[in-house]
């Protein structure tokens, strides 16, 4: 198949995305959300202005976030492959592995795009209420799409072969073994369990996907004002502070979404089109 009809494919794949009624509704209510978020931090001054606007768009990249990553990941096969679609695209002369590449990559670039017009929407809501360009919250928006890059790909790698909702639990399940991972290695290095549990948690945290914290959400924690995005960490009557990420996290967690993409590819192969 030549690099043009790649080309046309995902061009397709993007064009009917963008048409779906959920990903439009969801991109909109995001910027509803972030309108209202800049409203209420009007009303504020100072630290507690910042600290609300970065608080509360950190909370709609998470849960918002999730959700679209779940339903592009969930739903990326199981429609078209049970209509025929994914099979007609395969005696046209693609293979299965290619369509699953070209799908898995169309709702990639969609998950981005709808990340960056909430980025951008908050963005003029910091310019809006007079604090200018807010570079801590843009490398957040970064971080959250990686966590939901990682969501949507594990979603993706099991949709391949099963149905939408048990894939869209999957993929939820392996961001919350995620910041698990993470939680417990920052409860171990500050002391709050036994250091008898370095055992298990350091090999676990090696091989298992980081989810990413940025350096923003460290310091809110930090201040108890991270709100659902970090929530306060108490172990044994210590507070613990997980700590932003290194690049060694970003990278091995990058590592571990393209290894559910590229099953999600494989997985196409094995499943009737």
């Amino acid at each position: 198949m030549s690099g043009a009809a790649i080309a046309v494919m995902l061009r397709i794949d993007l064009r009917v995305l963008a048409r779906r009624l959920w990903v439009q509704m969801t991109t909109l209510a995001g910027l509803v959300i972030i309108a209202i978020v800049a409203i209420f931090a009007a009303g504020d001054s100072g630290q507690a202005q910042i600290d609300a606007l970065r608080s509360d768009s950190a909370s709609l990249l998470l849960i918002g976030g999730l959700v679209v990553a779940v339903g592009l990941g969930g739903g990326a096969f199981s429609r078209d492959a049970s209509s025929g679609y994914l099979g007609l695209l395969v005696g046209s002369g693609a293979t299965p592995s290619r369509v699953g590449a070209i799908r898995i990559t169309a709702r990639i670039l969609a998950l981005a795009a709808i990340f960056a017009i909430w980025g951008v929407s908050m963005q003029l809501a910091s310019l809006a209420i007079g604090r200018g360009f807010d570079g801590a919250l843009a490398v957040h928006t970064l971080a959250a799409l990686e966590n939901a890059g990682l969501v949507l790909c594990a979603s993706a790698a099991l949709a391949s072969v099963i149905g939408p909702i048990a894939a869209g639990v999957f993929g939820i399940m392996v961001f919350i073994t995620a910041q698990a991972v993470v939680n417990l290695k920052a409860d171990l290095d500050q002391g709050a369990i036994e250091r008898s549990s370095r055992s298990f948690i350091d090999p676990v945290y090696s091989v298992l996907p980081r989810a990413i914290v940025s350096p923003m959400i460290a310091e809110l924690q930090h201040r108890s004002d991270a709100g659902p995005a970090a929530p306060t960490i108490n172990i044994n009557g210590l507070t613990v502070y997980v700590p932003a990420s290194h690049l060694s996290d970003v990278l091995w967690t990058l590592l571990w979404t393209l290894i559910f993409a590229g099953l999600a590819t494989y997985g196409v192969r094995r499943r009737q089109l």
